[in-house]
């Protein structure tokens, strides 16, 4: 799998995901202030999946319809690496076969999946 990180994410959450051995770019590191649109469109066309904080990107992907090859979202209350890392691994583990195409909401109470195409 190949991740878009959105500048949001903290860097031992994208330590964690390189580590994983996944292909990752990285916002900050090469499209530092990019619209949430742009973030979007690159990584539709690369085949990445976005992680963010950011609400915006679901407003993008359903109701402007915007295309999308995945996105999870981080909807943490309290903005802990440990805990992000926590459920990503979660994520890794039992449901990695629907990170592409499904709009992925993680909270501390659970992990959310909604198809991107309905």
């Amino acid at each position: 799998m190949k991740f878009l990180i959105d500048e949001n994410i903290g860097k031992s959450v994208i330590d964690y995901i390189r580590q994983k051995g996944y292909d990752v770019k990285v916002a900050k590191e090469k499209y530092t202030g990019r619209e949430d649109y742009f973030l979007l469109n690159l990584a539709y066309k690369e085949k990445r999946i976005i992680i963010t904080n950011d609400k915006d990107f679901g407003f993008l992907v359903y109701r402007n319809k915007t295309p999308s090859f995945g996105v999870i979202l981080f909807r943490f209350n309290l903005e802990k690496a440990s805990i992000k890392i926590a459920s990503l691994e979660k994520a890794f583990k039992f449901y990695s076969e629907k990170m592409t195409n499904h709009f992925i909401v993680i909270d501390e109470q659970q992990i959310r999946i909604r198809p991107l195409s309905e």
